[in-house]
């Protein structure tokens, strides 16, 4: 009896680790199965040789890599892509900012809460109806050049879509709300002890802000900063809508080379070069900041 009770427990101990490792082995399956796999793939199919009709055939050549950089029309656009992700970034720190200070400090709870369910509420809407909302409301006979115009700020009613300025403002207004739940997380952890202190050694608001507030903030602004400027190195029907062809975005380009041209290995090795600016970025976020103390919650009291 004892012998048997004893291979029994072995058993279930026997059993109970291999149920723990296939636990532990599942994320990673997972992970490979969506994200490694298809991107191999993707980094393969970059150096394959492209044939007329929509194929394609194996091969290894650095064409499509040398055609990217060196073709003034695919270089201009991947510049043009990182700038206006860098103003839409600008934008949306220097307008997420105020507010999501104004909700950390907020002793309202109702409020706040209810301010941040507007905010979220946003995210719910497809990108495609906000861009033709800022369609209506940036054409010529749109209520903002008809207010512009009665106010006597317009001599004449005045479009600006499809345009640079629209695309701005849609792709600003599409990932605001990322930008402010980065910072009120991060802002919400500040001791409001410190800011009180150095008011009481005489500091006014600009110095205490510049001196306290801003560094303490400083993994909301790079974390919140790096998420809009990759999501905005993405982004492909805001352009398509309020962007004119002279506007459209590298990810527009990717999209044309496999739909229209069916250029599958040239389409792939710009999606590589795209990835690759954006693990330079995140690099570059993790070496100066504290990757532990970001988030994007928080909790909303």
């Amino acid at each position: 009896m004892a012998a048997e009770s004893a291979s029994a427990a072995e058993g279930r101990a026997g059993i109970r680790s291999r149920t723990k490792y296939l636990v532990a082995a599942y994320p990673s399956v997972l992970l490979g199965l969506l994200f490694v796999i298809p991107l191999l793939m993707l980094v393969v199919f970059s150096f394959y040789l492209n044939v007329n009709g929509g194929y394609f055939k194996p091969g290894f050549t650095f064409e499509n890599y040398v055609r990217f950089f060196t073709h003034r029309l695919y270089r201009g656009q991947l510049l043009f892509t990182l700038q206006i992700s860098f103003v839409t970034t600008l934008i949306t720190l220097v307008l997420g900012y105020p507010l999501a200070y104004y909700l950390s400090r907020m002793n309202n709870g109702l409020v706040r809460r209810a301010v941040m369910i507007l905010v979220v509420s946003t995210l719910w809407i497809t990108y495609v109806i906000r861009a033709y909302v800022w369609t209506v409301l940036l054409a010529k006979s749109g209520p903002i050049s008809k207010i512009g115009v009665a106010l006597g700020i317009l001599p004449e009613p005045t479009g600006w879509t499809p345009g640079y300025w629209a695309l701005v403002i849609g792709m600003a207004y599409a990932f605001l709300p990322f930008m402010i739940l980065s910072l009120y997380n991060s802002l919400k952890n500040i001791d409001g002890e410190l800011i009180e202190a150095s008011k009481n050694l005489g500091a006014g608001p600009l110095e205490t802000f510049r001196r306290v507030t801003l560094p303490l903030s400083k993994n909301g602004v790079i974390s919140g900063s790096a998420l809009v400027f990759i999501l905005s190195l993405g982004v492909y029907v805001l352009p398509k809508i309020l962007g004119s062809p002279s506007q459209w975005t590298i990810a527009i380009i990717i999209g044309d080379q496999v739909n229209q041209q069916q250029n599958i290995p040239f389409a792939a090795a710009m999606s590589i070069a795209l990835m690759v600016v954006v693990v330079v970025i995140l690099g570059a976020v993790a070496r100066f900041t504290d990757v532990s103390a970001i988030g994007m919650g928080g909790d909303v009291q």
